[in-house]
């Protein structure tokens, strides 16, 4: 997997070596580490996952290993890491669901993301692409909110699991609209994805990497990006926001945690690297590439975007618009 990780850095983990941290054999890391996946292999989440994992290995010159524990909206990889010790040697990547909407979307959840996880960086961002399949009875996004209005009940929109930004930036579409969209939560990208593309499911709400390609193709139609500006790899997608939906802003992120009371020297250098590589102008050319931006903020920035997601999501959960399972 290393290996597999430095062709996909394209080169620039060597460069990471070469201006490498010197550590004293006795301190961290002295031994491989894992980073838990909260996804299936293949989405955007995942992928940066291994990309981090990757530039961990480099940097500190011991593995880090990426580990997938996928399953209810990302809580088990959250249990995961809440039970780990905070030693360094294990941390998570994810999406923002089991970092913060988790806390309100899920009735019985096994831990607080605000009490049992210490903040290391948003790694990037990107906004969420709304699309359809080429048999959806709508192919832009007046058209969906037309026929929303005229066939309540029937408009099935997909997301890679509940509490995910694209089941909250859909519903916050259809509370905006004044109607109802059934919200339809996948085990990650890829099987959404899949049934997209197979018809099975007309609309999905997803980070944007795993969709590009088949927009691109016109396999399936990019109806709307979620974010104020257009996305400069689709700048043909227009937003929501100029589709009669004024200011509407939902920007999703990528998040590196790891346990309560994780030493500060360590997420310190964690930090580090990840900030040092998100700098590289291959990276950022890498995450354009998968419709992400470079964030790298610190530890507190990142504790404060996670309480401003929780306190987001919190009125529409009391909306009833979001369910809480």
């Amino acid at each position: 997997m290393k290996r597999r990780g430095f062709m996909v850095l394209g080169g620039t983990a060597s460069l990471l070596v070469a201006s490498g941290t010197s550590w004293a054999a006795d301190k961290w890391p002295s031994k491989s580490g894992v980073v838990i996946s909260a996804y299936p292999p293949g989405g955007t989440s995942d992928i940066i996952t291994r990309l981090v994992a990757d530039v961990l290995s480099a940097k500190f010159g011991q593995q880090f290993v990426v580990e997938n524990h996928a399953g209810a909206a990302g809580a088990l990889a959250g249990g995961r890491l809440a039970r780990a010790a905070p030693d360094g040697y294990t941390i998570m990547v994810s999406g923002s669901a089991p970092i913060a909407a988790n806390k309100v979307v899920q009735k019985n959840l096994a831990y607080d993301p605000q009490v049992d996880f210490t903040p290391i960086t948003i790694v990037a961002e990107s906004p969420a692409l709304m699309t359809a399949s080429a048999n959806a009875p709508a192919q832009s996004l007046p058209e969906l909110i037309a026929y929303a209005k005229e066939n309540p009940g029937k408009v099935n929109i997909g997301n890679p699991g509940a509490g995910t930004k694209g089941h909250i930036a859909a519903a916050i579409i259809g509370q905006m609209a004044g109607v109802e969209i059934n919200h339809i939560p996948y085990k990650g990208s890829p099987p959404l994805l899949t049934d997209l593309l197979g018809g099975h499911i007309h609309y999905a709400l997803d980070a944007p990497s795993n969709y590009l390609p088949h927009v691109r193709d016109a396999k399936i139609r990019g109806l709307a990006v979620t974010s104020l500006t257009r996305a400069s790899e689709m700048p043909d997608v227009p937003t929501v926001a100029e589709q009669g939906f004024k200011d509407y802003n939902q920007t999703l992120w990528f998040g590196a945690v790891g346990p309560k009371d994780m030493p500060a020297e360590i997420v310190e250098a964690i930090h580090g690297a990840i900030k040092e590589w998100t700098d590289m102008p291959a990276t950022k050319e890498k995450l354009k590439s998968l419709g992400l931006s470079p964030v790298a903020n610190t530890p507190d920035e990142m504790r404060a975007s996670i309480q401003q997601e929780i306190e987001s999501i919190r009125p529409l959960v009391e909306a009833g618009l979001v369910q809480p399972t």
